[in-house]
This record gives C-alpha cells, structure tokens and sequence, in this order.
C-alpha cells in the first residue's frame, strides 16, 4: 500500500542511519529528515520563507512537502498566524523534539563516524573541499553561520552538542571547532575548572563569538508572577529544564547553588529538552511555566525575559588551524558588515569588543603573564 493511502495513525516510526554522500553535508538525505529539518528551521526563524532560503529549497516546495505529510498524518505540522509568521503545530513541536533528543543522545558517536569515515577515504579523492566541522552548544545566531560560510564557498558542518560534548569531541580530535559559552563574574570560576580539562593552552586558541544574555523565559502574561530563581519553587509552577552536560544546565545548577535553591524543590527539574527554541516554545505551548534559555529565544516566541547573567559564547580550535584558509574566511565573515548586522538583529546579543582570537589563558584567568598570539601587536 502506499503510504500517501495510509491514514497514519498509527505510524511506524524506523529511526535509521544512512550514508550522505553530497557536498552538502548538512543536507538531510530523505524526505523524512528534510521535513524535520524545515520544522526546525520554522521553529527557530517563524520564517518558511528564510528556511527555504537557509536548507536551498524553493518556498513552493517547501509547503509542498509540509502540506504532504500534513495529508499523511491527517493533522497540521505548522500553524500560519497573520502577522506573526509560522510556528509548528503540536504535532510538528513534538516530531522536533524528539529530533533533538535522540540526536543529542547520538550526537558524539555519530560526529566520530563521520570522522572516522572521512579520514578513511580522503585517500582516494585528490581535492578536499574546504571545510570545517564545529561541534558546539545550541545558539541561535551560531545556527545562521553555515549559511554565511557557505556563501563564501566554505562548508560548515555544525552537529549541536552540549557545550562539554562538543570540547570533548575537539580533545578527541573529532571536529575542528567546539562551541561552548562561559558567564562573566564569580560564575565564571567553577564553569572554568570543568572546560579547563578539555583544553590545552599550547595546544588551543579560543575565538570570542559573542556575548549573550541568558535567563528565565516565561509566558508574556506570566500568570504565575515569576520574577526569580526562588519563584521556581512555588506550588503550581512547571519548569523546563536543559540536558545535562550541556553549558545552560551547568550555568543553571550553579544559579541555583549560589542562592541555596534544592532542585529537587523544582517541580519538572528533571524534564530535558536539548535547545533553547525547544525549551521556549515548550512555555509557548502551555507545556510550562518558565526555563533558561537566551533573549533571542524568548523573542522568537513571544515570551517575557527576565535576564540574570551576560555570558561569552567562544569557538575553540586548535592553534595550527588558524593557518587554514577556511578558518581565515570564518573570521573574516565575523568580522564583515553582514554578519554584524545580523548580530545586531539578534535580541540579546552584543558585538565583541577587542581582539576576537585569543589564548585560552586570558579567557579563564591564570597567573602567568598573558601571552600574545602570533600575528598580535606587542
């Protein structure tokens, strides 16, 4: 029977791994991959338009698919509201997270795969594509980067890991760049002991990204009357929280701490989701009360943000890749009118004032006297 025939509803869900030979690494290679891909796009941007743009499909197409597979459920995936771009329907909210969760479960074996895959058979290919792998934290304005690159003919495959995930596949030596983010002030400290074991001063330099507000995402009419950390605790109030090992949860454990809070006086502390668009658009949907998650997030989705903490999101990578012309290009889109722009775009965010290479050792503080890059004034 064909499956357009099937009234699916009670689907056979077959999760599998298939090989992607394209030049388009990030490219899902099914349609049912491409589909959660453009939910998830719609879920971050509330754009089709700009993920039909961003994944190289024609707007046409883009609801064509989406308009299918709405036929093969027999219920909507995305929900169209004048004014106010798309957001996905229950059906599509869920179908992604479930994306990111068993993703994010697989997502170091799987990035190691790839390595090992790529290593394996580069031997028989003459020319290698400029390239570049970045296992990093999710963030949204870090997601509109392969995009940019990919304009200026450089590909950047981008697996969304967990801030210490993503530097233990960089020591492991299974990407080329991790994403991590490290608040300013005394929670600096403790965030730095546990990165401080993936890096290798001689051996890693840190690019500064950008600087973030972090802190609670609740509803615009917050019916619940939170203003703070200790307005979690109160009868009634749901919280969403971020997986463990990723930067937000740690940043989180540590908020908590600082003010004495059990988690266990938490009502929904042990429910994860892997993004901060997730956590958000869990609080949308009514699913709960409040969670952590960056401004840009809580602004996608129409939420009030009480910020508690500025934070620095870095991009670290080993010294001889600064040699690289793709890395060369990855700086210079950083720094190019384009991207600021689209920095400035981003509620939350604030543009990197100084240097934006710099040496592990100046970032996390040490006693040793700070150490010039090459290339640097002295």
């Amino acid at each position: 029977m064909n499956i357009g025939e099937q009234t699916m509803n009670h689907p056979a869900w077959q999760p599998n791994l298939v090989w992607n030979w394209s030049s388009q690494e990030t490219a899902p290679t099914n349609e049912e991959g491409t589909l959660v891909a453009l939910l998830a796009g719609i879920a971050e941007t509330g754009s089709v338009a700009r993920v039909a743009r961003d994944l190289g499909y024609s707007y046409r197409h883009v609801w064509g698919l989406i308009r299918t597979w709405e036929g093969r459920f027999q219920q909507p995936l995305v929900d169209m509201s004048r004014g106010k771009g798309s957001s996905l329907a229950p059906l599509g909210l869920h179908l992604v997270r479930l994306d990111a969760r068993l993703k994010s479960r697989f997502a170091p074996a799987l990035a190691s795969a790839a390595t090992e895959a790529r290593r394996e058979l580069a031997t028989f290919f003459s020319a290698t594509p400029s390239r570049l792998t970045l296992h990093a934290s999710h963030d949204p304005l870090l997601a509109r980067l392969p995009s940019s690159l990919r304009a200026q003919g450089i590909e950047l495959n981008l697996h969304v890991l967990g801030s210490s995930d993503g530097l233990t596949s960089l020591a492991a030596g299974h990407c080329d760049l991790a994403g991590f983010h490290c608040p300013q002030g005394e929670l600096a400290a403790p965030i730095w002991a546990s990165y401080r074991n993936y890096l290798d001063p001689e051996k890693h330099v840190l690019i500064r990204f950008a600087r973030r507000s972090q802190g609670l995402m609740v509803a615009a009419s917050n019916p619940q009357q939170i203003g703070e950390l200790g307005d979690l605790t109160r009868s009634g109030v749901r919280f969403v929280n971020r997986q463990a090992g990723s930067g937000t949860r740690l940043l989180f454990d540590l908020l908590l701490m600082e003010r004495s809070i059990e988690p266990q006086k938490i009502a929904g502390y042990e429910v994860e989701e892997f993004t901060h668009a997730a956590v958000a658009a869990i609080i949308a949907s009514g699913g709960a009360d409040a969670g952590l998650g960056v401004s840009a997030a809580a602004e996608r989705f129409g939420l009030r943000f009480i910020p508690l903490v500025y934070e620095d999101y870095y991009l670290a990578c080993r010294r001889h890749l600064l040699e690289r012309p793709a890395l060369q290009t990855l700086l210079d889109t950083l720094a190019s009118p384009d991207w600021q722009a689209k920095l400035k775009l981003e509620a939350g965010y604030e543009a990197i004032v100084g240097e934006t290479v710099i040496e592990c050792e100046n970032a996390w503080g040490t006693d040793k006297k700070p150490r010039k890059l090459k290339g640097q004034a002295q």
